[in-house]
């Protein structure tokens, strides 16, 4: 059971370090403001009994019952502040984990295509962030795929199948405007090369 729950705890830490220095910032900020509360709410509730003390000329055991009434609702505080700080950085971490698992694969894609691999598909859980992302970069890669083989790389790739399986193909013949008219008239040099 204990394994289980720190198996949790690790698959919500994708970038333990982001996300822990997020968490803690989210922290730093909830534990100023909580200070901040508890001391004025403390400030105005032992100003109070100074009042109600001084007014009521209580004795020492009506001084210590009365104190007693208001240790109950700023423990209550107290109490819904630690809460409110666990609840803040828990939604942090989960929070940031759907945003850092999801850069992570993106950045993973985005390597792929640097390094000139062809970049697997992006998976996102659908409680991740970045959904539009992933799928526009999804897109990309799906016609990066198609777009070899497709267009005016129909005709290179057929040019160079025949002078592999050793025959004289015919003169690739692009448009001057086409992105790789230069890469045909290379080719065509080459296969002219070949043939003498």
């Amino acid at each position: 059971m204990a394994k289980k729950g720190r198996r949790k705890w690790r698959s919500l830490l994708v970038e333990p370090f982001e996300q822990v220095k997020l968490g803690l910032i989210f922290l730093t900020v909830n534990c100023i403001f909580a200070a901040l509360i508890l001391g004025v709410f403390g400030y105005y509730v032992y100003d109070i009994y100074k009042a109600v003390s001084v007014y009521f000329q209580m004795t020492q055991q009506e001084s210590y019952l009365t104190i007693y009434k208001f240790a109950v609702p700023v423990s209550v505080a107290i109490g819904l502040i630690v809460v409110f700080v666990a609840v803040t950085l828990y939604a942090s971490i989960r929070y940031t984990h759907e945003i850092y698992g999801p850069l992570v694969s993106i950045h993973r894609f985005l390597d792929d295509l640097l390094v000139g691999r062809k970049p697997g598909i992006i998976n996102l859980r659908e409680s991740d962030q970045l959904q539009d992302l992933a799928n526009k970069l999804n897109s990309i890669a799906e016609r990066m795929i198609d777009d070899q083989r497709s267009g005016p790389m129909i005709q290179v790739h057929r040019f160079v199948d025949e002078l592999l399986a050793g025959k004289t193909p015919a003169a690739l013949q692009l448009r001057d405007a086409d992105q790789f008219k230069e890469l045909a008239t290379k080719l065509n040099t080459l296969a002219t090369r070949i043939s003498k």
